[in-house]
């Protein structure tokens, strides 16, 4: 990010605007990955003193204990009759730390390699200890290691680990870890042992052929917090803004799917709907799902539409990103420019520690910023400075608003209704002169096409998928997240070329979000939502290939992963149990180099999604081209 003073040299504003994230020197980066293999290779002398020295092949520092208790009991477990080949110290420590940084790019969105190297240095090359340190750094103070995502995702991340270690049996030693997991005290006793008990070590791991427990998840977590190594740490990484951010990016998707399952249906398809991507922000004085309905209604009540916008099912996706992102630099520029002397950093601290939540995280900044006597800038100039930054379309209207509407909200119980104050008042829309209409037209046709696409496959899925009495169980409210572009892409000769396609080229699969309510003769339902996955070869209007009910995404937790949603900045909310196209299989596939795609790529495809705060074709929608 970048903060300038708007206004000129004098003005205590601070506008932050996107910047390159951090990325070390190859020198640094190279220099952090000799330092973590010096230490792997440490641990690996030590541990080979207690074992086989044939069973070398099978050591690797990957599971649930120590590093140097997983060496031995990955070691041991990897003991057979057969002779083992010669392999190089070197090369051992190298494979072991390669299967540590693959669990945790696995495991953990926008992730970079360096950053896990890192982790793990500063973990002392312990695994669970590295991941407990990227949750705390992250400030994801919901997160649950035994919630479905990350149990989803953890057996997976563990096969991974071994495979890339080299580990001649991935398999099993998922299995006895999994099964060693509800006994994992009783394992640091005899892996702790001095002299080790070997026998003891292969009777603890032959309990894998028995029926296994469950996986205690928790039991290894906590007991990660009591290694010395987590104590050691005093200090988390200082280049971690960037994911930070992604964190509260995902939990402003949150805030903006409860406050669309909130507006009313009618005002949303036909009048909120536009306003909500335009002037719809979340920051203000009350939390930010309210921020975000204070901001929607009043705009639309102070500076109503010269025309009726067009009436939709479905909100353009890239531009919901957008709002979600202008909303973060807006909510920023309004903290740096309060106080000055907060680095960026310290401010998406505040703001995640708060939970996105600007009065508690301005407290927050202040108690941080005790040395400072007051704010450097006023509430009202902070505000304009948050409007700026967010490409509010009347900056000055709307800090006025925000900075006198908390005392008229108090002061009446009838309070919303202070939203309509000013719904008269009419706009005065500036003339466009325009040389030719031919690139708004055909933008606006091509996002036509692509949201009555999806709007009439949504409809086909609720009318077959969820029946009662042989009648739609569903009704549509508003479709809230898509990405057409997943497994692909794959380039064509088309006979008949698609005159609205820049591209020779098409995707397999579209993922969506979507609210509905339950048709009951009773008083109306909550919103439900929805993921759903459509086939983009099959004929418009064919309903999902799966579609499922999904639970509202819980900010500053863990989320499922796809590769091709993480692509597109989409921030699809995707299901725990149902398989869909972008999961499990293509995040290996990427990590082991076997995918066209790579770590770093998804980053940057991911960081140029969400930080591009200006035009989309779905602008278009809303121009009248006549």
């Amino acid at each position: 990010m970048d903060a300038l003073s708007a206004g000129g040299g004098s003005s205590l504003r601070r506008v932050v605007k996107p910047q390159q994230r951090y990325m070390p020197t190859p020198q640094e980066a190279l220099h952090d990955r000799s330092r973590l293999l010096s230490k792997i290779q440490a641990l690996d002398t030590c541990a080979r003193l207690a074992v086989d020295h044939s069973a070398a092949a099978g050591i690797c520092c990957v599971g649930l204990l120590d590093p140097g208790s997983n060496i031995v009991a990955n070691t041991v477990l990897s003991v057979s009759d057969e002779v083992a080949a010669v392999v190089d110290d070197a090369d051992l420590a190298r494979r072991s730390l390669d299967g540590l940084v693959a669990f945790l790019l696995y495991f953990f969105p926008y992730l970079a390699d360096w950053d896990a190297v890192r982790y793990l240095l500063l973990a002392d090359a312990d695994l669970l200890v590295a991941a407990r340190l990227v949750v705390a750094s992250r400030g994801m103070t919901a997160f649950s290691i035994t919630s479905a995502a990350s149990a989803k995702a953890f057996q997976p991340a563990l096969r991974l680990a071994a495979q890339v270690a080299g580990h001649p049996q991935p398999e099993r030693l998922v299995r006895v870890w999994m099964s060693l997991s509800s006994r994992l005290h009783q394992a640091v006793t005899v892996l702790s042992a001095e002299p080790t008990n070997l026998q003891g070590v292969q009777t603890l791991l032959a309990a894998d052929e028995e029926p296994p427990p469950a996986p205690d998840l928790e039991q290894s977590w906590s007991l990660a917090a009591s290694r010395q190594a987590y104590h050691n740490i005093t200090a988390a990484p200082c280049h971690h803004t960037s994911s930070l951010m992604r964190v509260l990016l995902h939990a402003f998707r949150g805030f903006y799917l409860r406050a669309l399952a909130r507006l009313p249906a009618g005002e949303l398809r036909n009048r909120y709907r536009q306003v909500i991507v335009k002037a719809g922000h979340c920051y203000g004085p009350m939390d930010p799902v309210s921020n975000i309905i204070l901001n929607t209604v009043w705009y639309d009540a102070a500076f109503p539409a010269a025309a009726p916008p067009p009436v939709l099912d479905m909100i353009g996706p890239h531009i919901l990103t957008r709002i979600e992102s202008r909303s973060m630099y807006g909510i920023i520029s309004f903290l740096q420019s309060r106080y000055h002397h907060l680095s960026e950093h310290e401010i998406v601290q505040c703001l995640v520690a708060c939970r996105g939540d600007l009065p508690l995280a301005a407290d927050e900044a202040m108690v941080i910023n005790a040395g400072q006597q007051s704010p450097c800038a006023g509430l009202q100039e902070a505000y304009e400075a948050a409007a700026t930054a967010a490409w509010h379309p009347n900056p000055t209207a709307q800090a006025v608003f925000l900075t006198s509407c908390k005392a008229k909200l108090q002061e009446s119980p009838a309070a919303m209704l202070l939203l309509q104050q000013g719904g008269d008042r009419k706009p005065s829309p500036q003339p466009i002169r325009k040389k030719s209409t031919w690139p708004v037209s055909d933008g606006k046709m091509r996002s036509m096409a692509t949201q009555r696409r999806i709007s009439r496959n949504v409809k086909a899925t609720l009318n077959q998928h969820f029946l009662r009495d042989g009648k739609p169980t569903y009704s549509l409210l508003v479709i809230c997240g898509a990405n057409d572009s997943v497994c692909g892409p794959e380039y064509y000769c088309s006979k008949q070329e698609d005159y609205l396609s820049f591209a020779p080229c098409e995707y397999r699969y579209t993922h969506v979000n979507f609210l509905a309510t339950e048709k009951t003769d009773c008083s109306p339902s909550s919103p439900v939502l929805f993921f759903a996955e459509f086939d983009n070869k099959k004929a418009e209007g064919e309903p999902a290939i799966m579609c499922c009910k999904v639970d509202m995404p819980l900010p500053f937790a863990e989320h499922v992963r796809c590769l091709y949603c993480e692509v597109e900045g989409a921030k699809i909310v995707h299901p725990v149990l149902e398989k869909f196209h972008g999961g499990d299989k293509e995040f290996e596939e990427v990590i082991r180099g076997k995918h066209s795609l790579t770590n770093s790529r998804i980053i940057c495809l991911n960081e140029y999604a969400v930080q591009r705060l200006y035009a989309h074709d779905e602008d278009f929608m809303y121009v009248d081209v006549a």
